[in-house]
Order: structure tokens, then sequence, then C-alpha cells
């Protein structure tokens, strides 16, 4: 088959992409219905079958601000009586169009609004007013009736001097787009058969200027094998190409001859071929243009012109170097100096990876390596990249409890100290709701909190948790109670009083602080923190308070305690009557003397007494014994056992008693008795 010039935009990406067969990737084309592809960049539209329909869309737009000329192979087949052609669209559609089979050409429909179609068309379809012979005209919006509103220009006979075109041989199709003069132009074996003015991007694509292009084919009651052909690097990508030194790169041009002419021919393996290959020498970086002039299928001078970039490819990995709790996955990327496609190769050294083109995926450590490849590895560079892992944490010394007190109902939580001075700590509750960031937070309730402690620099963080106890319980007090008060008992103490034990803080407890206070008066009896201080002395009526406040936790409660008079406190020692006889030999009868109450036998005198200051003397007036000083102001009331100041037993005989008495007991009360008193022993 003689391939032609590839399709042009411009005719300078016409020149500057024709020689570039294997510079570029291939082109990509999507097939619908029953096109395939058949190889060497042709495509079948329709087999030799009733009702089929196809179609093929490049893959990228062109752009109808730009002139536009597209030169391609169409085969109609070999059956003059077959159907039933061929047309060249442009749509706005979508690369997935089809239209009906049979006289709609595989563009008749809706599928294609808007659309603009050049029709070569092989069968008389009376319903669209077509003529005779195979022609060529240009059609709009999925229709193909010449005498509709759609119909721009046409129809014409495809060859002046033939009105048969399936004759199975390939036969060179041309349009060319004008956007200044908004001339369209068919030609059909190097003639110009059809041109129509049209303003294509403002009339039928309502201003859009990017449109898809591409082929349609259908058969119906009558059958044919349609086929297009087209060019590699049909829309001419580029205009230069890169290449390293001492690579091969092969040239070519569309030269029905297999010849050209190459200048200069520097590097060249032949500068007089169509398909010349180009090595330019190793350590050469300067750019190479070359030209070639040949002459294309339908006999015209075509002069081609292209510029190789020479350059060492190089290669280099971007992307963060660690890996960290913030970013467990990292993503790298691969630079070359070398423009696309490029092939890429990821492998490890050490870790795992896991590559698609250009980028890759790492989480693990280690060493990674990606080879970039130009044109199937016309040109090569390698390039490594080290990762490594950074999960360092941040710590704290946080408390494991602490405690909301009646003194401190909020309480503070914080650590004593940080490991890094960079650490950033956030607080929460277990059920997740944030309280806060900072070191510290104050804790109003019971609970568990969290402290999120994190490093910033790699997001890493670990948590430590302070339970929150409350403490605020009252001291469970035990009032006790008091005996009334009695001459007998002037001061009774508090029995029975205490605080149950409790301990918040463990083992041993709490301490109780305890304070008497008599209620009226306010006085203050007393304060002690000790748990063995509970019952204090008291000795007078009336009602006292009992408190008890927990030294830790400043929690208290209070007991009130009511204290009375016994019936007999307020005793009249009027009738204190003092013996004069002492046995004082053991016996247990009058071995002591004491006073007694005649009125009240059953009170013991010397309990009431609250000072009995006494002397004895002997018959030559001198003192033997005193339980007074000096000056017989006050002495305390006892039993005398007939001794002497030293302790030494009295001889038996007569002697004599001064006694000075005082009792509180009711209404205050004195006297002195003085007498005889005779010691006896036997």
């Amino acid at each position: 088959m003689v391939r032609i010039a590839p399709l042009c935009l411009s005719l300078l990406l016409c020149f500057g992409n024709s020689l570039l067969s294997e510079a570029q990737g291939d082109p990509v084309y999507y097939l619908n219905g029953n096109a395939l592809n058949t190889g060497e960049d042709c495509y079948q539209l329709t087999t030799n079958a009733g009702f089929q329909v196809g179609s093929v869309w490049y893959a990228d737009q062109v752009d109808l601000s730009q002139p536009l000329d597209l030169q391609f192979l169409l085969n109609f087949g070999n059956s003059d009586q077959g159907a039933d052609g061929i047309c060249f669209v442009l749509q706005t559609v979508g690369v997935n169009a089809l239209g009906d089979a049979g006289g709609g050409l595989g563009f008749l429909g809706t599928d294609f609004l808007p659309s603009f179609a050049i029709e070569f068309d092989t069968y008389q379809n009376g319903d669209y007013a077509d003529p005779v012979g195979d022609h060529i005209a240009m059609v709009s919006n999925g229709s193909v009736d010449h005498t509709a509103g759609s119909a721009i220009a046409g129809p014409v006979q495809a060859d002046a001097f033939n009105g048969n075109i399936e004759d199975g041989e390939d036969h060179q199709g041309r349009v060319t787009w004008d956007p200044v003069g908004q001339i369209v132009r068919v030609y059909f074996d190097c003639e110009l058969r059809l041109e129509g003015i049209v303003n294509l991007v403002d009339d039928i694509f309502e201003g859009q200027s990017q449109v898809y292009f591409g082929f349609t084919a259908g058969t119906g009651g009558q059958v044919n094998v349609q086929t297009v052909c087209l060019e590699e690097n049909i829309l001419g990508s580029a205009q230069q190409s890169f290449v390293c030194p001492g690579a091969e790169l092969q040239l070519n041009v569309p030269s029905p001859s297999g010849t050209a002419a190459w200048s200069p021919g520097e590097y060249l393996s032949d500068s007089l071929s169509s398909s010349p290959v180009v090595t330019p020498p190793e350590g050469w970086t300067d750019p190479l243009l070359y030209v070639a002039q040949y002459q294309d299928i339908c006999g015209a001078d075509v002069t081609d012109t292209i510029q190789l970039n020479v350059a060492v490819m190089t290669a280099e990995v971007e992307g963060l170097s660690n890996l960290t709790c913030a970013n467990p996955e990292l993503s790298l990327s691969a630079i070359s100096n070398f423009p696309g496609p490029l092939d890429y190769l990821w492998t490890a050294t050490e870790g795992s990876i896991t590559g698609d083109g250009g980028l890759a995926a790492v989480e693990e450590a280690g060493n990674y390596e990606v080879l970039v490849s130009f044109e199937n590895g016309l040109c090569e560079a390698a390039a490594s990249f080290v990762v490594d892992v950074d999960t360092t944490t941040y710590s704290g010394d946080f408390p494991e409890s602490a405690y909301l007190t009646c003194d401190a109902p909020a309480v503070e939580l914080s650590p004593s100290s940080l490991s890094s001075p960079n650490a950033l700590v956030g607080w929460t509750t277990t059920f997740g709701e944030v309280l806060g960031a900072g070191p510290a937070v104050t804790a109003l309730a019971p609970g568990i909190y969290v402290a999120t402690v994190t490093n910033p620099s790699n997001g890493c963080s670990a948590s430590f948790e302070v339970e929150v106890v409350e403490a605020n319980d009252s001291p469970n007090i035990s009032p006790g109670s008091v005996e009334p008060l009695t001459c007998v008992n002037p001061g009774q103490p508090v029995t029975g009083a205490g605080v149950a034990d409790y301990a918040p803080f463990g083992p041993p407890g709490l301490t109780p602080v305890v304070s008497w206070t008599q209620a009226s008066s306010g006085t203050t009896m007393g304060v002690s923190p000790s748990s063995g201080s509970f019952g204090p002395i008291i000795n007078a009526a009336g009602t006292y308070q009992l408190v008890v406040e927990w030294e830790e936790t400043g929690c208290a409660d209070s007991v009130l305690v009511d204290v009375v008079e016994g019936e007999d406190f307020g005793v009249d020692i009027s009738s204190i009557t003092f013996p004069n006889i002492l046995t004082a030999d053991n016996n247990g009868k009058n071995d002591s003397w004491y006073p007694f109450l005649v009125d009240f036998p059953d009170v013991e005198a010397l309990s009431v007494l609250t000072n009995d200051a006494m002397r004895v003397y002997n018959r030559w007036g001198q003192v033997v014994f005193t339980n007074a000083g000096d000056g017989f102001a006050s002495g305390t009331p006892i039993r005398w056992y007939g001794n002497s100041g030293g302790g030494d037993p009295l001889s038996p005989g007569t002697y004599w008693y001064v006694v000075d008495y005082t009792s509180t007991c009711g209404d205050s009360q004195s006297g002195t008795a003085q007498g005889q008193i005779e010691i006896i022993r036997r």
C-alpha cells in the first residue's frame, strides 16, 4: 500500500511532524460498531455483510481556529453494485458516536448534533436526492438529505471521469479548512472536487472550536468492505523530537518512491532515502536541523523540516524522604528532561514499591530506583531515592490520678515535664470530647482524661490517661454522748464520738481535724488533727458542736451534743462533819480520816469539795501534817491515814486539826472545821 503524507493542522505542523514515524507514540483511536483495526493505521469500517455500521474517532480534538489539512486513503470495496459509502466527520459528541446503517452511512441520526460531514457516497438513495454516480457532498447535523436545510455543498461526482469508485483501489482523500476565508475544500485522487463556504465554529458548532474527527460507514441491502488508512502522527502533535548522543533515530517522509533529498547529510545513514537513520555522535548536545525534499502521491514537490534536540537524558526522583505517622505512604515522582511519553520501571533494593508510570507509592523504608526510558529504550536514565522512617514519639510525666475535693472543686491537669519543648499536648475524654490544646486543662467532673502528646515534625503521638476522682464526701460523724453533770462528776467525758474512715487516696486514709465548740458562746474547746481526740471533758451544761474536717479535702460535717446537769448537781455541804477517831491499824475500819455529809449520806464529801486545806497539830502545837502550803490557802481533798508529813505513822494519842474547805457544787460554799482527833493503834 502506498502511504501518503500525514494529516497536518497547518503547513508548519505538517512539515515538522511528517518525519517522526518513531519519534512519537502511536496515535489512539476509538472504534465503534463493526469497525476493526487491521494494522498499519488502517481500519475496516464494514465487512462484506448487510446492514453493518462502524465508526473510528481520533482520541485528541482538533482546533478549528487553526488551518486544517487532513489526508487519508479510502477504499470502497470492489463491487460496483455495493453500498453505501464513507463519511469524514467533525463532531463534538464524543468518541462513542455512531449513526444508522444503510444509506445513513453511519452518520444519520441524533447522535450527531452538532456535526459536519463530507460524504463519499457509493449508492443512489432516492429518498436523499442522490445522483446516479458515486458522489461527494457536504452535509451537517446527522442528515444526508441533499434537499434538507442541513445540506451545505454538492453533490458532485467523486471522480470527474469515472462514476464508479468501488474498484478495490485505494483512493487519496484530502480535506482542508481555511478559518480565515471559512472555506472547506475536498480533494479526491489529487483533484479539487468540492468547495464550500461555511462558518464551522459559529454556524455549526455554536462557537466551539475544539472538535473530534473521524470516519463512519454503513452497508444496507447491498454491501462492500470499506476501509480507511491514516498516517502515524496524523495530527503532527510535535514539531521537534529528542534524541540522545549515540542513539539511532529513524526519520521518515511519506515519499511514494521511497526517496528523498536530505540536507545536511551529516550523521544520516542515507541522505537519499525516505527513511534514513540519524545517529548523533557521543558528546554531541547541539540541536540538529534537517530538511527533506520529495514528491507526494499527487506528484507535488514537498519540503519538510525537523529539529532534533540532542541531549543526555537525565532523571531524578522527587518526594518526601521520611515515612511518618502523618504520611504513612509517600508518593515519589520521576522527573526527566525529556518530554513524554516516557516509560518507567520502579525497583526497590529494600522495601516495596508500587509504580504507576512516573508516580510510585512507598510504604516502607528503603532504597528505591527508577529507570526512565524514552521511545522504547532509545534513551535511558536512572535515579535513586532513599526513604527513611521517622516515628519518634514524645512523652510526658502525667499523674495517674487527681482529685476533686471540697477545697478544690476544679483541678488542673498538666505534666510535670515533657520529653521535648516542641511537644504538642491536646486533651480529650474517653468519649472523644475535645477539651482543648495545651499542656494544662481544668477538670470539673470525675472521669478519665486523655492527654495526647504529639511530635509536630512527624505527627506521631502517645496517649496518657489521668483518672479524676470525686473526693468530696463529708465525714461520717458519730456524735457520742455525755452523762449529766453532777457534783460527784462535775466534768463528764464525751463517750462514743468518732468518725468513719474514708480513704480515696489509699491507706492510711484521710486525716480528721476535730474541734469542739460551745454553741452558745462560740468558745472553742480545742482543735486536734488526731483521730484519737474525740472525747474532751465537759464541765458545764449546754450545747456543744463537734466539727470534723478532712485535712486533705476540706470536706466537713458537724453534729450537736447536749450536756445537762443532774438532779444532784447542787449539794448543800453545810452538814459536813469530821470524825474524832482514827483507828489507823489497816483493819478496814476507820483506817482513813475524811469528812462526810450527814444530809447526803450517799454522796462522798471529798468529791464535792474543790478545796480541803488541812493541818494537824500535836499536843505541843507543832504541825505534824498538812496538805496545804505555808499560807494554808488551799489543798487537794484527800483521805488522811494518820501519817506525818514525811509519811511516817504518828504515835497514838490526841491531835488537833484545822480544815478550811470550799465547794463549787451548786452555790459556792466554804467553811472551817477544827477539833480533836484521837489516833488509836492496836
